[in-house]
Parts: C-alpha cells; sequence; structure tokens
C-alpha cells in the first residue's frame, strides 16, 4: 500500500512541483495553509507524513505543526519542515524538540527529501514495533 503525504504550501507551483516529483512513489494530496491541511485530516485524510512550509498566511507552518503535536490521534505524524526560514536557531529548536522530525531549506535537493521521508516513514514503523 503506497503511502500519503500531505504537502502544505501556499505557493500553487511548489506544491504542483512537490506533486509531480513525489506521485511516483506515494499518494500526495495537497493544502495550500495549515488551516486547509487541518481540515483535510479532520475530514478523515490520514497522511504518513506531512511536509509542510512554515510560512504562510492564514495558519502557518508553526501553528499546523502545533495543532498536529497536541492532538494525541495525530501527535505521532511525522513531519518534515521544507521552508526557506533561514534562522539556525528556530531550525535547532524545532528539531531538537523533537517537534519536527526533518528541516529542509528551500531550495531543496531531492534526494534529501526522499531520505527525510525515508527516515520519517522508518521511525513510524520503529514506533508501531
Amino acid at each position: 500500500m503506497r503511502k500519503k503525504i500531505l504537502l502544505v504550501d501556499d505557493i500553487k507551483e511548489f506544491r504542483a512541483l512537490l506533486k509531480v516529483l513525489l506521485s511516483g512513489s506515494y499518494d500526495v494530496a495537497t493544502a495550500e495553509d495549515g488551516a486547509k491541511a487541518l481540515d483535510m485530516i479532520e475530514g478523515g485524510f490520514n497522511p504518513d507524513v506531512i511536509v509542510t512550509d512554515l510560512i504562510m498566511p492564514g495558519m502557518d507552518g508553526y501553528q499546523l505543526i502545533s495543532n498536529i503535536r497536541n492532538k494525541k490521534s495525530w501527535s505521532k505524524i511525522p513531519i518534515i519542515v521544507l521552508s526557506n526560514v533561514d534562522k539556525p536557531a528556530e531550525r535547532q529548536k524545532l528539531t531538537r524538540s523533537k517537534t519536527i522530525n526533518t528541516f529542509l531549506h528551500k531550495p531543496f535537493n531531492t534526494h534529501e527529501l526522499n531520505a527525510g521521508l525515508k527516515k520519517s516513514l522508518d521511525s513510524l514503523l520503529d514506533n508501531v514495533n
């Protein structure tokens, strides 16, 4: 069964590009902000991994991550941040607190994204076993 990824980014073209890059290996759904992503999850979409930007209008990635981590039934969903936020302290805070699984900086390398996805999906299996 193919794993499901939820891509959250406010830039339509970026979402489309990522969907094309990942659709060969994964079932990919997209949302333009955190509120839409939460609506999808609350509506029954159960992603295996969430890939989100941090800076978006409406509900940003920080708020999305907080909402995901604060709901027990969603708290184990791996989160990959894919953002152009260039604040090392912020990146370290998110990764050290284990709030997110991986932080990738835009522009990104597709090999790094695929490695982050594999690592996140492997962590799901480790949590089950």
